[in-house]
């Protein structure tokens, strides 16, 4: 496609820490490097390492941290063809499974 961000109406710059375009609409965006390739059977795997975080203060909370619900992110979900909008906590990490974690 010759120029999906003209199509989108999306706007992109170079980043100044890697070798890939930062969509500036986006609230926040994660700067990553490859760090391994893996050939798996399903195919392949590419783990990459944070080295940037760009963040709108829009989406962060009063200690400066991202807070989910701001973000307003949806997933794709391929097997029904759906989009679902990601945001509401539903649960405390460390706390919500502790229950199911102790021997009966």
């Amino acid at each position: 496609m010759a120029d999906k961000f003209a199509r989108t109406g999306l706007h992109a710059v170079k980043s100044q820490r890697v070798d890939a375009p930062v969509i500036t609409e986006y609230p926040v965006t994660l700067k990553c490097e490859v760090a391994e390739m893996q050939n798996q059977p399903y195919g392949l795997r590419v783990l990459g390492r944070i080295v940037n975080v760009l963040a709108d203060e829009k989406v962060l909370d009063e200690a400066g941290k991202i807070d989910a619900g701001k973000l307003q992110t949806f997933a794709f979900d391929q097997m029904r063809n759906g989009y679902y909008a990601v945001g509401e906590k539903v649960g405390q990490a460390w706390h919500s499974g502790a229950d199911l974690m102790k021997k009966q």
